[in-house]
């Protein structure tokens, strides 16, 4: 049961870190197009996203070694 919780964590936080790092633009057009606020185009929120997005990686590898600490 673990092993399959370790495969779900894994491929959901690696595939919403990955978003967040290289296709950044594509998350922040969509976050301006749905909510229309310019707050979304000021250059650093690039870089925050990028950054939350690495902050992701390192929690999933983080939930991972605990869990796979503990079979």
């Amino acid at each position: 049961m673990i092993l399959i919780l370790f495969v779900a964590e894994s491929l959901f936080l690696g595939y919403g870190g990955w978003l967040l790092i290289f296709n950044t633009s594509t998350i922040v057009g969509r976050a301006h197009n749905t909510y229309g606020y310019n707050f979304f185009l000021k250059p650093w929120y690039s870089i925050f996203m990028r950054c939350i997005g690495i902050f992701i990686w390192l929690l999933a590898a983080v939930a991972g070694y605990a869990m796979l600490a503990h079979i």
